[in-house]
């Protein structure tokens, strides 16, 4: 589709573009197509893989990603948490790790191609006496390998103790604490007013900054508007003008509560964009979000390329075959925010089989965009990449306005 889009710098300054959101192309009035020169045009033309339940998404064994579930529970209950209304599987523990290990060789990894795990909650640390030991048990599997695999958590960081924090360090691990900064209120309790979990915290910070392997990862919602507010909130908190921020998206509506933290209105949408463009003009972009200034570039890379949008794949990243997450039981699951024994808005199970059975895994729990009736006609398609792929109905309607805006 062809939007025209009219652009105004000031009241002398105007002007007109076309955008071809199926081709990737931008035009001025004039015809004149902005480009790379052809030597530098890198595009990744591979059509993306189209899903939907009717059409089920298949995984590879050579897997470049693994998102371990360890759980559910969490010692906390925010009110707009991903996992907070998903049925409980029954709870695993370490006497399951051998079995798990058992099954993670049905899985084909390459030192060559690098090989990244993430451990899951919950709150991972609700877990820590099976995930210490799973995690060393997965070092010590690729211990012959120069460039072990890479070890990554996100946590609500009030269970963080220092025999935590060094164990984390010497694994090699990168951290995102959970936390919203100003917001923090709306999402549930702070660990920062605690003043030993606060001095834990910094202390872990100090340390683990310089190696860049720690963020605090905020979200937005309807009261927490404002990514520069969020920003100065940790420079306070950190005295570190760099400090690098994780997320800094609006929040998804997974649930009655989270499409009450949305966008609400017409006007809350305005505003919201307002607010954006303000805060990214002012500051020349330099407000920590990592994730937004990828977001920007890589946009703009494609669009200059032309990446066409059936090489465009979903924005989480779980719609690749080289990337999947499976639980304790080595049940692969469509993401770790979801269990085995929920079901899905489309009716569809998120249990998508065992890794003991690969070749019979079928994720019939998610869409592709391109199965969506509004995304091919979306000129934010390429930014946006089709929001959460499991939601539907009015959940990924909520969704869909929050991620346009």
């Amino acid at each position: 589709m062809i939007f025209e889009i009219l652009a105004e710098r000031n009241a002398n300054d105007r002007k007109t573009f076309f955008y071809d959101n199926e081709t990737n192309t931008l035009k001025d009035a004039e015809g004149n197509v902005f480009e790379y020169p052809k030597e530098k045009q890198n595009p990744s033309n591979k059509k993306a893989l189209v899903f939907s339940k009717d059409e089920p998404l298949h995984k590879s064994r050579k897997v470049k990603m693994v998102k371990i579930q360890l759980g559910l529970s969490c010692n906390y209950s925010c009110s707009y948490c991903s996992q907070r209304f998903v049925e409980r599987p029954p709870e695993t523990n370490k006497k399951d790790i051998d079995n798990f290990m058992e099954l993670f060789n049905n899985l084909e990894f390459s030192e060559q191609d690098g090989l990244k795990i993430e451990f899951w909650g919950g709150e991972p640390f609700v877990y820590w006496k099976t995930m210490k030991p799973l995690a060393e048990a997965i070092a010590e599997k690729f211990s012959d390998w120069k460039k072990p695999p890479h070890f990554s958590v996100v946590t609500n960081g009030s269970i963080l103790t220092k025999e935590i924090c060094q164990w984390l360090m010497y694994m090699g691990f990168s951290v995102g604490m959970s936390h919203d900064g100003p917001g923090q209120f709306v999402r549930g309790p702070d660990p920062l007013e605690d003043e030993e979990s606060r001095k834990i915290i910094l202390d872990f910070y100090k340390k683990m900054k310089p190696l860049g392997r720690f963020s605090f990862n905020a979200m937005l919602n309807n009261q927490n508007r404002s990514r520069k507010d969020i920003y100065d909130y940790f420079v306070k908190l950190t005295g570190d003008p760099d400090v690098r921020l994780g997320e800094g998206g609006i929040v998804d509506a997974y649930d009655e509560d989270g499409a009450n933290n949305s966008l609400q209105t017409k006007q809350d949408h305005f505003d919201f964009r307002r607010k954006s463009f303000s805060d990214w003009y002012h500051t020349k972009g330099r407000i920590g979000f990592i994730n937004q200034a990828e977001k920007i570039n890589g946009f703009i890379k494609d669009v200059l390329s032309h990446k066409p949008a059936e090489s465009t794949a979903q924005k989480c990243g779980m719609d690749h075959p080289e990337v999947v997450a499976i639980d304790m039981r080595g049940n692969l699951i469509t993401c770790q925010n979801v269990s085995a024994v929920e079901t899905a808005m489309n009716g569809e199970s998120h249990l998508c089989g065992n890794i003991a059975d690969y070749d019979n895994i079928e994720i019939k729990s998610a869409t592709h965009w391109s199965k969506r009736p509004d995304c091919a006609n979306c000129p934010a398609l390429h930014i946006c990449k089709g929001a959460c792929m499991f939601l539907d109905g009015k959940f990924w309607e909520t969704s869909c306005k929050n991620a346009y805006s």
